[in-house]
Protein backbone atom coordinates (compact mmCIF):
# COMPACT_ATOMS: atom_id res chain seq x y z
CA UNK A 1 0.00 0.00 0.00
CA UNK A 2 2.49 2.56 0.95
CA UNK A 3 4.00 2.08 -3.14
CA UNK A 4 0.60 3.37 -4.51
CA UNK A 5 1.24 7.28 -3.21
CA UNK A 6 4.51 6.77 -5.07
CA UNK A 7 2.61 5.14 -8.49
CA UNK A 8 0.87 8.05 -8.38
CA UNK A 9 3.28 10.80 -8.18
CA UNK A 10 4.89 9.23 -11.16
CA UNK A 11 1.77 8.16 -13.17
CA UNK A 12 1.16 12.21 -12.81
CA UNK A 13 4.44 12.76 -13.72
CA UNK A 14 4.61 10.76 -17.03
CA UNK A 15 1.33 11.62 -17.94
CA UNK A 16 2.01 15.30 -17.56
CA UNK A 17 5.50 15.18 -19.69
CA UNK A 18 4.58 12.80 -21.65
CA UNK A 19 4.75 13.66 -25.52
CA UNK A 20 1.44 11.76 -26.15
CA UNK A 21 -0.16 14.63 -24.99
CA UNK A 22 1.46 17.43 -26.36
CA UNK A 23 -0.72 19.78 -28.16
CA UNK A 24 -0.56 19.37 -31.52
CA UNK A 25 -3.77 20.88 -32.60
CA UNK A 26 -5.40 24.23 -31.85
CA UNK A 27 -8.78 24.95 -33.80
CA UNK A 28 -9.64 28.95 -33.42
CA UNK A 29 -13.12 29.85 -34.36
CA UNK A 30 -14.82 33.61 -34.12
CA UNK A 31 -11.56 35.30 -35.16
CA UNK A 32 -12.51 38.15 -37.40
CA UNK A 33 -10.02 41.04 -36.48
CA UNK A 34 -7.41 38.72 -34.04
CA UNK A 35 -4.91 36.92 -36.36
CA UNK A 36 -5.13 32.97 -35.04
CA UNK A 37 -1.34 33.56 -34.75
CA UNK A 38 -1.99 36.30 -32.31
CA UNK A 39 -4.42 34.15 -30.15
CA UNK A 40 -1.48 31.41 -29.91
CA UNK A 41 0.88 33.79 -28.36
CA UNK A 42 -1.36 35.29 -26.30
CA UNK A 43 -2.30 31.58 -25.29
CA UNK A 44 1.58 30.38 -24.76
CA UNK A 45 0.94 27.40 -27.38
CA UNK A 46 3.77 28.88 -29.35
CA UNK A 47 6.07 25.35 -28.37
CA UNK A 48 3.20 23.04 -27.91
CA UNK A 49 2.98 21.93 -24.16
CA UNK A 50 1.40 19.43 -22.82
CA UNK A 51 -2.38 19.54 -22.98
CA UNK A 52 -3.16 18.35 -19.54
CA UNK A 53 -0.90 21.15 -17.69
CA UNK A 54 -2.34 23.74 -19.65
CA UNK A 55 -4.41 26.36 -17.05
CA UNK A 56 -8.05 26.61 -19.32
CA UNK A 57 -9.22 29.70 -17.26
CA UNK A 58 -5.56 31.24 -17.39
CA UNK A 59 -5.52 31.47 -20.90
CA UNK A 60 -9.10 32.56 -21.31
CA UNK A 61 -9.02 35.82 -18.96
CA UNK A 62 -5.44 36.21 -21.19
CA UNK A 63 -7.27 36.39 -24.25
CA UNK A 64 -10.36 37.98 -22.73
CA UNK A 65 -7.50 41.04 -22.03
CA UNK A 66 -7.34 42.02 -25.76
CA UNK A 67 -9.46 44.51 -26.95
CA UNK A 68 -10.88 42.86 -29.71
CA UNK A 69 -12.26 39.59 -27.65
CA UNK A 70 -15.60 40.10 -25.39
CA UNK A 71 -15.86 36.25 -24.13
CA UNK A 72 -13.30 33.40 -24.55
CA UNK A 73 -13.92 29.60 -24.29
CA UNK A 74 -11.19 26.78 -23.85
CA UNK A 75 -11.46 23.43 -24.01
CA UNK A 76 -9.49 20.30 -24.33
CA UNK A 77 -9.96 17.25 -26.65
CA UNK A 78 -7.99 14.19 -25.82
CA UNK A 79 -5.35 13.81 -26.57
CA UNK A 80 -3.71 16.29 -28.26
CA UNK A 81 -5.94 18.99 -29.48
CA UNK A 82 -7.10 22.34 -27.69
CA UNK A 83 -10.31 24.28 -29.33
CA UNK A 84 -10.53 28.32 -28.42
CA UNK A 85 -13.36 29.94 -29.27
CA UNK A 86 -14.16 33.56 -29.04
CA UNK A 87 -16.64 36.24 -29.64
CA UNK A 88 -15.36 39.47 -30.54
CA UNK A 89 -16.77 42.97 -29.59
CA UNK A 90 -18.66 44.50 -32.61
CA UNK A 91 -18.10 47.71 -33.24
CA UNK A 92 -21.26 49.65 -33.84
CA UNK A 93 -19.21 53.63 -34.13
CA UNK A 94 -16.57 55.67 -34.06
CA UNK A 95 -16.76 57.66 -30.78
CA UNK A 96 -14.20 60.84 -31.36
CA UNK A 97 -12.73 61.86 -28.29
CA UNK A 98 -9.62 63.71 -29.96
CA UNK A 99 -8.38 60.33 -30.96
CA UNK A 100 -10.55 57.95 -32.43
CA UNK A 101 -12.31 54.92 -30.48
CA UNK A 102 -14.47 51.87 -31.42
CA UNK A 103 -17.36 51.45 -29.18
CA UNK A 104 -19.23 48.26 -29.22
CA UNK A 105 -23.30 47.88 -28.92
CA UNK A 106 -23.41 48.44 -25.15
CA UNK A 107 -21.85 51.95 -25.82
CA UNK A 108 -18.35 51.13 -24.45
CA UNK A 109 -15.10 52.38 -26.05
CA UNK A 110 -12.89 49.31 -26.29
CA UNK A 111 -10.09 50.44 -28.67
CA UNK A 112 -8.63 53.05 -30.53
CA UNK A 113 -8.67 53.30 -33.96
CA UNK A 114 -4.58 53.21 -35.15
CA UNK A 115 -2.98 54.78 -37.96
CA UNK A 116 -3.62 52.88 -41.16
CA UNK A 117 -6.74 51.03 -39.57
CA UNK A 118 -10.31 52.17 -41.40
CA UNK A 119 -13.63 51.67 -40.46
CA UNK A 120 -15.59 53.94 -43.37
CA UNK A 121 -19.14 52.51 -42.55
CA UNK A 122 -19.78 53.11 -39.04
CA UNK A 123 -21.21 56.50 -38.42
CA UNK A 124 -18.68 58.88 -35.73
CA UNK A 125 -20.06 60.24 -32.74
CA UNK A 126 -19.06 63.59 -31.54
CA UNK A 127 -19.68 65.79 -28.69
CA UNK A 128 -17.65 64.35 -25.89
CA UNK A 129 -13.98 64.47 -24.75
CA UNK A 130 -11.97 61.90 -23.47
CA UNK A 131 -12.36 62.85 -19.59
CA UNK A 132 -15.41 61.77 -19.77
CA UNK A 133 -14.40 58.49 -19.55
CA UNK A 134 -11.75 58.84 -17.44
CA UNK A 135 -11.26 56.48 -14.42
CA UNK A 136 -11.01 59.44 -12.18
CA UNK A 137 -14.05 61.17 -13.78
CA UNK A 138 -16.90 61.68 -11.55
CA UNK A 139 -19.05 58.45 -11.60
CA UNK A 140 -21.95 60.60 -12.76
CA UNK A 141 -20.24 62.65 -15.67
CA UNK A 142 -19.19 58.78 -17.05
CA UNK A 143 -22.82 57.51 -16.68
CA UNK A 144 -24.21 60.66 -18.71
CA UNK A 145 -21.52 60.35 -21.38
CA UNK A 146 -22.23 56.18 -21.33
CA UNK A 147 -26.19 57.06 -21.72
CA UNK A 148 -25.43 59.75 -24.38
CA UNK A 149 -23.53 56.97 -26.56
CA UNK A 150 -25.83 54.46 -26.14
CA UNK A 151 -29.04 56.80 -26.91
CA UNK A 152 -27.03 58.10 -30.08
CA UNK A 153 -26.35 54.33 -30.75
CA UNK A 154 -30.29 53.45 -30.95
CA UNK A 155 -30.59 56.47 -32.95
CA UNK A 156 -28.39 54.92 -35.66
CA UNK A 157 -30.34 51.91 -35.30
CA UNK A 158 -33.41 53.93 -35.34
CA UNK A 159 -32.67 55.29 -38.48
CA UNK A 160 -31.35 51.72 -39.97
CA UNK A 161 -34.71 49.89 -39.52
CA UNK A 162 -36.12 52.96 -40.43
CA UNK A 163 -37.50 54.59 -43.79
CA UNK A 164 -33.59 56.14 -44.57
CA UNK A 165 -31.68 52.67 -43.80
CA UNK A 166 -31.62 51.26 -47.47
CA UNK A 167 -30.81 54.43 -49.30
CA UNK A 168 -29.16 57.42 -46.82
CA UNK A 169 -26.57 56.27 -44.01
CA UNK A 170 -25.82 58.19 -40.71
CA UNK A 171 -22.57 60.08 -41.04
CA UNK A 172 -22.12 61.71 -37.59
CA UNK A 173 -24.44 61.81 -34.48
CA UNK A 174 -23.71 64.89 -32.28
CA UNK A 175 -24.21 64.50 -28.24
CA UNK A 176 -25.33 66.86 -25.99
CA UNK A 177 -26.54 66.73 -22.95
CA UNK A 178 -28.76 70.15 -22.89
CA UNK A 179 -30.21 69.66 -26.67
CA UNK A 180 -30.22 66.18 -27.35
CA UNK A 181 -28.44 64.17 -31.11
CA UNK A 182 -28.44 65.65 -34.03
CA UNK A 183 -27.76 63.34 -37.03
CA UNK A 184 -25.65 64.65 -40.30
CA UNK A 185 -26.42 62.75 -43.40
CA UNK A 186 -23.70 60.70 -44.93
CA UNK A 187 -24.03 59.37 -48.62
CA UNK A 188 -27.26 58.42 -50.26
CA UNK A 189 -29.96 60.92 -51.19
CA UNK A 190 -28.05 63.82 -53.35
CA UNK A 191 -30.78 66.14 -51.79
CA UNK A 192 -29.87 65.84 -48.31
CA UNK A 193 -26.28 64.70 -48.30
CA UNK A 194 -24.32 66.63 -45.14
CA UNK A 195 -27.75 67.89 -44.00
CA UNK A 196 -27.59 68.10 -40.08
CA UNK A 197 -31.17 67.02 -38.72
CA UNK A 198 -31.82 68.14 -35.02
CA UNK A 199 -33.55 65.37 -33.34
CA UNK A 200 -33.49 66.12 -29.52
CA UNK A 201 -34.47 63.74 -27.39
CA UNK A 202 -36.89 60.96 -27.32
CA UNK A 203 -39.55 60.09 -29.95
CA UNK A 204 -37.22 59.23 -32.63
CA UNK A 205 -39.27 57.01 -34.74
CA UNK A 206 -42.10 59.76 -35.08
CA UNK A 207 -39.26 62.59 -35.96
CA UNK A 208 -38.12 60.24 -38.60
CA UNK A 209 -41.30 59.92 -40.06
CA UNK A 210 -42.15 63.74 -40.28
CA UNK A 211 -38.10 64.12 -41.65
CA UNK A 212 -39.36 61.15 -44.55
CA UNK A 213 -41.89 64.26 -45.48
CA UNK A 214 -39.48 66.80 -45.56
CA UNK A 215 -36.44 65.25 -47.46
CA UNK A 216 -39.00 63.54 -50.02
CA UNK A 217 -41.25 67.12 -50.56
CA UNK A 218 -37.72 68.98 -51.35
CA UNK A 219 -36.59 65.85 -53.30
CA UNK A 220 -39.52 65.82 -55.51
CA UNK A 221 -38.95 70.20 -55.89
CA UNK A 222 -35.33 69.71 -56.47
CA UNK A 223 -34.01 71.28 -53.36
CA UNK A 224 -31.35 70.45 -51.42
CA UNK A 225 -31.84 70.36 -47.45
CA UNK A 226 -28.94 71.68 -45.47
CA UNK A 227 -30.79 71.88 -42.13
CA UNK A 228 -34.10 70.72 -40.16
CA UNK A 229 -34.89 70.85 -36.87
CA UNK A 230 -37.49 68.29 -35.20
CA UNK A 231 -36.37 69.25 -31.57
CA UNK A 232 -39.06 71.85 -30.84
CA UNK A 233 -39.83 70.91 -27.13
CA UNK A 234 -42.92 73.59 -27.03
CA UNK A 235 -44.55 72.65 -29.92
CA UNK A 236 -43.59 69.14 -30.91
CA UNK A 237 -45.37 69.21 -34.23
CA UNK A 238 -43.51 72.07 -35.64
CA UNK A 239 -40.36 71.41 -37.94
CA UNK A 240 -38.03 73.91 -39.44
CA UNK A 241 -36.48 73.35 -42.80
CA UNK A 242 -33.58 75.02 -44.34
CA UNK A 243 -32.35 74.52 -47.74
CA UNK A 244 -29.44 75.25 -49.63
CA UNK A 245 -28.31 78.44 -51.88
CA UNK A 246 -27.29 76.42 -54.47
CA UNK A 247 -30.24 74.01 -55.45
CA UNK A 248 -28.47 71.74 -57.35
CA UNK A 249 -27.77 68.12 -55.99
CA UNK A 250 -23.85 69.01 -56.24
CA UNK A 251 -21.97 67.54 -53.08
CA UNK A 252 -19.31 70.23 -54.20
CA UNK A 253 -21.53 72.54 -53.63
CA UNK A 254 -22.51 71.39 -50.74
CA UNK A 255 -19.13 71.10 -49.31
CA UNK A 256 -18.65 74.82 -50.37
CA UNK A 257 -21.90 75.87 -48.61
CA UNK A 258 -20.51 74.24 -45.28
CA UNK A 259 -17.34 76.29 -45.93
CA UNK A 260 -19.04 79.58 -46.10
CA UNK A 261 -21.68 79.02 -43.69
CA UNK A 262 -23.22 82.52 -42.78
CA UNK A 263 -21.97 84.36 -40.09
CA UNK A 264 -24.07 86.15 -37.50
CA UNK A 265 -26.09 88.58 -39.26
CA UNK A 266 -25.32 87.35 -42.11
CA UNK A 267 -28.70 84.73 -42.61
CA UNK A 268 -28.31 82.88 -46.10
CA UNK A 269 -30.17 79.86 -46.56
CA UNK A 270 -34.22 80.37 -46.53
CA UNK A 271 -35.88 78.63 -43.43
CA UNK A 272 -39.19 76.81 -44.02
CA UNK A 273 -41.39 76.10 -41.09
CA UNK A 274 -43.63 73.69 -41.32
CA UNK A 275 -46.70 72.97 -38.64
CA UNK A 276 -48.03 69.86 -38.35
CA UNK A 277 -45.78 68.12 -40.61
CA UNK A 278 -46.93 64.32 -40.26
CA UNK A 279 -48.84 64.95 -37.04
CA UNK A 280 -52.13 62.92 -36.30
CA UNK A 281 -54.24 65.81 -36.89
CA UNK A 282 -53.83 66.48 -40.77
CA UNK A 283 -52.14 65.51 -43.65
CA UNK A 284 -48.74 66.68 -44.05
CA UNK A 285 -48.33 70.02 -45.77
CA UNK A 286 -46.17 71.70 -48.73
CA UNK A 287 -43.17 73.21 -48.52
CA UNK A 288 -43.89 76.34 -51.06
CA UNK A 289 -47.45 77.16 -49.67
CA UNK A 290 -48.22 79.24 -47.41
CA UNK A 291 -47.65 83.27 -46.48
CA UNK A 292 -43.88 84.26 -46.80
CA UNK A 293 -42.39 86.96 -44.19
CA UNK A 294 -39.60 88.66 -42.10
CA UNK A 295 -39.69 87.12 -38.49
CA UNK A 296 -37.23 85.42 -36.10
CA UNK A 297 -34.57 83.35 -35.38
CA UNK A 298 -34.01 79.33 -34.78
CA UNK A 299 -37.36 78.15 -35.89
CA UNK A 300 -39.83 78.69 -32.75
CA UNK A 301 -37.76 80.35 -30.49
CA UNK A 302 -39.48 83.51 -30.41
CA UNK A 303 -35.86 85.42 -31.27
CA UNK A 304 -35.41 88.21 -33.74
CA UNK A 305 -34.28 87.14 -36.90
CA UNK A 306 -31.18 88.54 -38.84
CA UNK A 307 -32.36 90.90 -41.94
CA UNK A 308 -33.39 88.91 -44.78
CA UNK A 309 -33.86 85.77 -43.10
CA UNK A 310 -37.23 83.98 -45.39
CA UNK A 311 -39.62 82.03 -43.66
CA UNK A 312 -42.86 80.13 -44.52
CA UNK A 313 -45.10 78.94 -42.17
CA UNK A 314 -47.59 76.16 -42.88
CA UNK A 315 -50.20 74.56 -41.10
CA UNK A 316 -51.56 71.21 -41.22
Amino acid sequence: MALLPTAIIYGHRYVMNSQHFRVQQVEVTGHANVPVEEVLEIAGLEDGPNLLAIDLEAIEASLEMHPWIRDARVERELPDKLSIGLSEREPAAILALGAQYLVDRQGVPFKRVETGESFPTLPILTGLVLDDFAEDAPKDRKELATRLVREALMVIGHWKRGPFGKHIEVGEVTMDPLFGHSVVLGIGDENAVGARIHLGFGDVQRKLSRLETVISDARRKGKRVLEVRLDNIKDPNRVAVRFRSDTSADPEAAARDDENEPRPGRERHPVVTIGAVGADTGPATGLSDGEARESGGAAGSGEAAPSGSEWRKHRG
